[in-house]
């Protein structure tokens, strides 16, 4: 009877469902009357073919109908849980943010391994720092090193081009120090 039935019974359901969903109602339906409903279940037992035919094609259709109602509840409680949690996760990556603990300590030692690193002297690093900070002025900053306000700006581009080229790798060895993983930096 599977051989006969399967595909008339598939070609004959609503074609709004899949080709896929139609063929696993089918098989539902030929396990669920050939082998789990008892013959005492049966108010008229199918007894030709064409009755097991309607019979097969009815459950199948019935199959089809729960497939689509747990679908559309499983929608609705998806959509319920996400307006639930629409204040809860953020936008981007989640779980990505940082304490200002870790990002201070990875900072800290990113200047550190990058001044080693590009043999680049305290000095510099603070005369660059404290330009870009805003913490000290040029002309501060040649006083108290004895330095011309023009070196003391070229000492800041040099330092800042450097940065900008091998900072990030340090930032990123210093964050995996301080045990913080990045997806971002995983990828």
């Amino acid at each position: 009877m599977h051989e006969k039935f399967f595909a008339p019974l598939v070609n004959s359901l609503n074609h709004a469902y899949s080709f896929a969903d139609r063929e696993d109602a089918v098989e539902e339906a030929f396990y669920k009357l050939m082998f789990k409903k008892e013959r005492d279940a049966y108010e008229k037992e199918p007894e030709t073919e064409s009755d097991w035919f309607y019979a097969l094609r009815w459950q199948a259709r019935a199959e089809l109908s729960h497939r689509r109602e747990r679908a559309e509840r499983h929608a609705k409680y998806v959509e319920e849980a996400a307006k639930a949690l629409a204040d809860v996760f953020a936008c981007g990556h989640q779980g990505e943010e940082m304490d200002a603990e870790i990002r201070s300590r990875a900072l800290a030692r990113a200047l550190e391994t990058f001044r080693k690193e590009q043999d680049v002297s305290r000095r510099d690093l603070d005369i660059y720092v404290g330009i870009e900070t805003g913490e000290a002025s040029g002309r501060e900053l040649a006083a108290r090193y004895r330095l011309t306000s023009d070196n003391v700006y070229v000492i800041k581009y040099r330092v800042g081009r450097l940065l900008r080229k091998h900072g990030p790798r340090c930032f990123e060895r210093a964050l995996k120090k301080e045990g913080y993983i990045s997806f971002t930096f995983a990828a």
